[in-house]
Formats: structure tokens, C-alpha cells, sequence
């Protein structure tokens, strides 16, 4: 870090906190001391402008940009990405000064005197973009001139040099190519989504000590991670199928939780990568087999109603009140029940039987139906009147959410 005369230096750290198996970055400032140099006020002055002078400026770096790709007059495009639009003009201005410098790896003049503003863009950018996997903290410099704070300077700190980055990088693209390649031709949002989801579940493992488990590397090249980065790998890969999504961190029960914001046919929806993940809720002292529940769709594109009853958004920016419930994995697929129906019943678990399924996964409306359901299945062992055995069925069932598992 450079030091100046009459130069208040301010280091802001993005710090990890691991609460309850599921972590994501929160913000610690560590401060320094004002140099305490003798001088004339006259040296004072300039030499405090000749540090920020020397900062290089957004402008500049975009003209960088610009050389660097051979593009005259490229222009960035921030559409898709939910952050950024929830940002004031001015605070977009910053925003885009904190993720070229980050793409360039320079120490950039930004438009706020306040660090608390800083701090919300930092996380703001990486919210936005999995795909800047390289920095988990930053150096932020507070330039004074006769203690008035006339400047502020961003600088981000980086897990990986520029080479390795690049190697990095070059491997996740692949391994996100052959994900996609799979995705059936013709497929609408909900088969995109759904697609996605599973092979993440089928592909990671959740495991509280995987290397780089906040951020996609995790996922992608050690196929093992927290919540954290789930949520950005499922951000990564749906954003590449065409697919709005953003990432929502907050809480849940058992402490500090990431998950997902998504767009499907034209309405926004919540999904939990990590919740449909068996090892998750087995770590969480659950006993659940994958034998049983390969993949938990509990959270899967559910709404506000939904969510809410177990997660809590945090509130670095406002999210909307997700209603809909057509693409919701139940409702989608007609494994809802809104009353005990035999009938219904009966359509389950004869589709599950024609499609060699090893499971049956149904959800009810409400916990009064749940119990009118585990009542007429369970406890009067109707089950066996849908069931081809007269043999033990196991089940899993989950008055919170409301839902049955059956392995056949």
C-alpha cells in the first residue's frame, strides 16, 4: 500500500464467517494511522494530489479496455445483472468503476467518500458476477487534505495470480460447456432450470472443508463446496442457458445461507441448489439416504410464501414478492395435492411406475392436508394400495415443507 504525506489509509477486508455449514462473505474494516509527517501545507496539498492523480481513473481504464480487446467504442452493458439495477445513477457509476478495476487488476479513484457505500458495491459486483472467482477482499485508501477526506481508492485483493486465474477460468468454461451441451434441444426455462439443478446436486458434493467453497471453482473443478457456492455455480451456468438469475445471501435456521433469485417464463421464483442436495441435510444431522431422496425439489423455483418460512433475505437490496407457482417442481410436474384425492394418488404413482422411477415425490397445499394424506397413507397403511409390494415401504416425509418421499 503506498503511503503519503497527510494520507489516511483505510484497509476494508471482505472476511469469511462460517456459521452452521453454510457460509458467505461478510465486511470488517481495519484502520490505520494518519502518517505524521512535518511539511509545509503547500507540500501537503500537492503531494496528497499527486497521489490521487496517480490512481488511475474509470475513464482511463475503459480506454484500456478498449485498446486491449481492439474494440472502438465497446460499451458495457450491465442488463442482466440484478444489483446493479437496484443502484442509484451514481452508485451504478461506482459499481462500474469497482468491477473494471477488479477485470484489470488497478487501483481506481471511486465516487463515494463513504466506505459504507464501497463496501455495498464491492459485494454488490460480486453478486452480480460468479465469473470474478479471484478476490474475496479489498484495500480501500482515504486521501485527506487538512483531515478533509477529499478522495477514496479501490484496490482488490486476489486469491489467484493473473496466470493461474487464466487456467482457472479456461477449466471452468469447460466444465460449464459440457454441462450445457446436455440441456434436450427445445427445452423452456423450467427443463433448463431443472436440468441445471440436478446435475449440480448429482455432481457436488457438500462438504464444509472443500477449498474455494465461496466461490465457483469449488463446484467446477473440485466438485465440492458450501452454499455459497452452489448458488453462484447455479447462477453461473443459468445465466448462460438464458436463464435472469442473481444470487441472495441471508439466513436461515442454523445461521448465515446463500441461495438463488430466478426468473422462469417470465416470473421470478426462489431456488436452493444446496437444500436439494441429500449430503446437505445429512451434515445437518438429518437422516436422510440418497437411496430414498436422490434430490430434495422442497425449494425448487418456490415462492415468497414459501420461502419465508425457513429463509431470510438480507437486506442489502430490495427483492421482489415471488407469487407464482406454475413452475414450481410439484405444481409443474402434478405432484401437488390441495386435498386427499385417491385419484391423483393413484396418477403418481402409476406415472412414476411407467417412467422406472425409484422414487415418488409429492407435496400437499397445506399442513391440513399433509396430515389428511400422512393419516390415509400411513397411519391406515393405504399406501400398499398403490405400492407393488405387501413388503416394508420406506418413506421420508416433511411436515415443514409439506411433502412425502417413497422409495419403490
Amino acid at each position: 500500500m503506498r503511503k503519503n504525506v497527510n494520507v489516511l489509509s483505510l484497509l476494508i477486508c471482505f472476511q469469511l464467517l462460517f456459521l452452521q455449514g453454510c457460509a458467505y462473505g461478510n465486511l470488517g474494516g481495519i484502520y490505520g494511522e494518519e502518517a505524521e509527517i512535518e511539511t509545509t501545507e503547500q507540500e501537503e496539498t500537492k503531494a496528497s494530489e499527486a497521489k490521487v492523480e496517480n490512481i488511475v481513473s474509470a475513464d482511463e481504464m475503459m480506454t484500456v479496455e478498449q485498446e486491449a480487446d481492439g474494440e472502438e467504442g465497446k460499451k458495457e452493458t450491465f442488463d442482466n445483472c440484478y444489483y446493479y439495477e437496484q443502484l442509484s445513477e451514481n452508485q451504478k457509476e461506482i459499481y462500474r468503476q469497482v468491477y473494471r478495476s477488479l477485470l484489470q487488476r488497478n487501483e481506481v479513484a471511486v465516487g463515494t467518500l463513504s466506505t459504507e457505500e464501497l463496501d455495498k458495491i464491492y459485494t454488490c459486483v460480486l453478486n452480480d458476477h460468479p465469473e470474478i472467482f479471484y478476490t474475496d477482499s479489498y484495500m480501500c485508501v482515504s486521501h485527506s487534505i487538512d483531515d478533509t477526506l477529499v478522495k477514496l481508492s479501490f484496490e482488490g485483493q486476489y486469491i489467484y495470480d493473473e496466470e493461474e486465474c487464466e487456467d482457472r477460468l479456461l477449466r471452468i468454461e469447460e466444465e460449464a460447456e459440457r454441462i450445457l451441451e446436455g440441456i434436450p434441444e427445445g427445452s423452456g426455462d423450467f427443463e433448463k432450470i431443472k436440468y441445471i439443478f440436478d446435475v449440480l446436486v448429482n455432481e457436488t458434493e457438500y462438504n464444509m472443508d472443500a477449498e474455494d467453497n465461496q466461490n465457483i471453482c469449488s463446484v467446477f473443478l473440485g466438485h465440492e463446496s458450501t452454499c455459497q457456492g452452489y448458488a453462484k455455480a447455479t447462477q453461473y451456468l443459468l445465466n448462460k442457458a438464458g436463464i435472469y438469475t442473481t444470487l441472495v445471501s441471508g439466513n436461515v435456521s442454523g445461521g448465515s445461507h446463500a441461495w438463488n433469485l430466478v426468473m422462469s417464463d417470465g416470473a421470478w421464483y426462489y431456488l436452493d441448489t444446496t437444500w436439494g442436495d441429500v449430503d446437505y441435510q445429512s451434515q445437518q444431522g438429518e437422516t436422510v439416504e440418497k437411496t430414498v431422496m436422490p434430490i430434495n425439489y422442497d425449494y425448487f423455483l418456490i415462492n415468497s410464501d414459501r420461502l419465508y418460512e425457513t429463509h431470510t433475505p438480507g437486506k442489502l437490496v430490495a427483492f421482489p414478492d415471488c407469487v407464482a407457482t406454475a413452475d414450481n417442481y410439484y405444481v409443474h410436474e402434478g405432484l401437488y395435492l390441495t386435498g386427499l384425492d385417491t385419484e391423483v394418488l393413484h396418477g403418481i404413482f402409476q406415472r412414476a411406475y411407467e417412467r422406472g422411477d425409484t422414487v415418488v415425490q409429492f407435496q400437499c397445499s397445506n399442513d391440513a392436508v399433509f396430515k389428511q394424506v400422512a393419516d390415509y397413507l400411513l397411519e391406515e397403511q393405504h399406501i400398499f394400495d398403490f405400492v407393488d409390494t405387501l413388503d416394508a415401504v420406506p418413506y421420508y416425509d416433511n411436515p415443514e415443507t409439506d411433502t412425502f418421499c417413497f422409495w419403490l
